[in-house]
C-alpha cells in the first residue's frame, strides 16, 4: 500500500537515527556523490542568475535531513541567518549535534511539520529551500498547506526553491505523489504564488520520474543505467578511483542535460529540477 506523511516520518526518524549512529564512526553521509556533484554547482548557478540572495540572506531549509542544503549554503554563501527544519526528530538532534555554531550564520535547529495548518515560524525568509519534500506529501489537505505555509514565510521580493519532477500526467509510487505539471501550477496559483524559473540537472543519478509510462519503457532503460552506476562506484577500489568516477559520471549528466535543452523543452527532460516559486 502506497505510504502516508506519517508512514514516511516513521521511516526517517529510523532513518536519521542511524545516520546518527553510523557518523560515530563513519563521518556524516549526505546525499548521492553524483548527483551533488552536479546539482550544487546547478544551484549555485541560478542563484546567481537570478540573484535570489546575497550575504547577509535569511533562508530556511525545510526537511533538512541530516545537513545536505545547510553544507551547501554555509559553504557557498554567507546567510546571516539560516533555520533548519524537519519533521523527524531524529532529523533535528543530528543537525544540532553537527552544525551547532557556524562562524559568520546565526543556526536554529526546531522539529517543524510545514504542513501543519497556520503554521507560525515567527520570522520571514529571503530563500526557501524545500527540497525532496513535497512529493513526500501525498495528502492533498497537508500538501496545499505546506504551499500557503511556504508563501506565508517569504520576505517582500523572497522565493521558494523546491524539486520537482513536473511530468506530464500525475505518478503515485510507494514513497511519492509526484504531481503533473499542470496539477502543480494548479496548487501554487491557489496558494498565492507563482512558478518564475524552471532548470533541470540530472538524468541518471535521481529517479527517472519526469518520464511518463511504464516502467518496461524508456523509464526501465534510465532505471538500469542508475543502478549500473551504483554498481559502478561501489565497485571502486581507492578514493582516487570513486573521485574519478563520480567526475565522469556527472559529466556525462551535464552533456546530456546541455544536448537535450537544445532540443526539448525544460519542462520536458526527463529529469528532476529545480522549481523558482514567487508570491504573485
Amino acid at each position: 500500500m502506497p505510504m502516508l506523511q506519517d508512514d514516511i516520518r516513521r521511516h526517517y526518524e529510523t532513518a536519521w537515527q542511524k545516520t546518527g549512529e553510523d557518523a560515530v564512526s563513519n563521518g556524516l553521509r549526505y546525499s548521492s556523490p553524483v548527483e551533488d556533484a552536479v546539482l550544487y554547482p546547478a544551484y549555485e548557478q541560478l542563484i546567481g542568475d537570478l540573484r535570489l540572495i546575497g550575504d547577509g540572506a535569511r533562508i530556511l531549509d525545510v526537511g533538512a535531513g541530516s545537513g545536505r542544503w545547510v553544507r551547501f549554503f554555509t559553504d557557498r554563501f554567507k546567510p546571516q541567518r539560516l533555520v533548519g527544519v524537519d519533521f523527524a526528530e531524529a532529523s533535528v538532534r543530528l543537525l544540532r549535534q553537527h552544525y551547532a555554531a557556524l562562524a559568520g550564520t546565526q543556526t536554529r535547529f526546531d522539529v517543524c511539520d510545514i504542513t501543519r495548518p497556520e503554521l507560525d515560524l515567527g520570522e520571514t525568509f529571503d530563500l526557501i529551500n524545500i527540497a525532496n519534500v513535497l512529493f513526500h506529501v501525498p495528502e492533498a489537505d497537508r500538501f496545499n498547506s505546506a504551499l500557503r505555509n511556504l508563501a506565508a514565510h517569504l520576505a517582500p521580493g523572497g522565493r521558494v526553491v523546491t524539486t520537482e519532477y513536473l511530468p506530464r500526467v500525475t505518478m503515485r509510487t510507494e514513497w511519492m505523489l509526484v504531481r503533473s505539471r499542470y496539477e502543480f501550477a494548479a496548487a501554487v496559483d491557489a496558494a498565492g504564488m507563482k512558478i518564475v524559473e524552471t532548470r533541470a540537472f540530472c538524468f541518471f543519478a535521481n529517479d527517472p520520474m519526469g518520464l511518463d509510462g511504464p516502467d518496461a519503457g524508456s523509464r526501465g532503460h534510465f532505471n538500469k543505467v542508475r543502478a549500473m552506476s551504483q554498481q559502478l562506484l561501489a565497485a571502486a577500489d581507492s578514493a582516487q578511483a570513486k573521485a574519478f568516477f563520480i567526475g565522469l559520471l556527472a559529466e556525462i549528466e551535464r552533456a546530456t542535460v546541455a544536448f537535450a535543452r537544445e532540443r526539448i523543452a525544460e519542462c520536458d527532460l526527463p529529469s528532476q529540477k529545480l522549481v523558482v516559486l514567487a508570491k504573485k
